[in-house]
């Protein structure tokens, strides 16, 4: 594969505590903030392996299947993000959230771009970031 488009990267996991506020009126996690947890489990994910990446990437596509209801006592969660791909100015992720005991709640996968801040447009993925995301490229 080319330095433009390397297969495979790093696996992280963390923990993701679930709110109160996160229910909705049956006591279930209410699939929006599936959304929200699964944000912040890869802002965690690039912050820990690529460093100031997780504060600017924009979603570009995103699939999601819920695999079953999560209630408080669920938690904390437990994610997990595989780096799929990381392209010239993106990066493909799965990612998956398990309960407290191990049932799948969520799966997706995310493409995300790499965005310029102060430019508004996107960027290229740097030497580094490579590195850091697909070790071996």
């Amino acid at each position: 594969m080319s330095e433009e488009q390397e297969a495979g990267g790093v696996a992280w996991s963390g923990e993701i505590p679930l709110r109160w506020r996160d229910l909705d009126a049956l006591g279930h996690l209410y699939y929006g903030e599936y959304l929200v947890l699964l944000d912040q489990a890869r802002m965690q994910m690039f912050a820990a392996t690529a460093g100031d990446v997780g504060a600017d990437y924009v979603v570009v596509r995103l699939e999601i299947d819920y695999r079953g209801p999560v209630v408080i006592d669920d938690g904390p969660l437990t994610a997990y993000v595989q780096v799929e791909r990381v392209g010239r100015t993106s990066v493909t992720l799965n990612e998956r959230l398990e309960t407290r005991a191990g049932r799948v709640a969520v799966e997706s996968r995310c493409v995300a771009v790499l965005w310029d801040l102060g430019g508004g447009v996107s960027r290229e993925v740097t030497r580094a970031e490579r590195r850091a995301l697909s070790p071996g490229a």
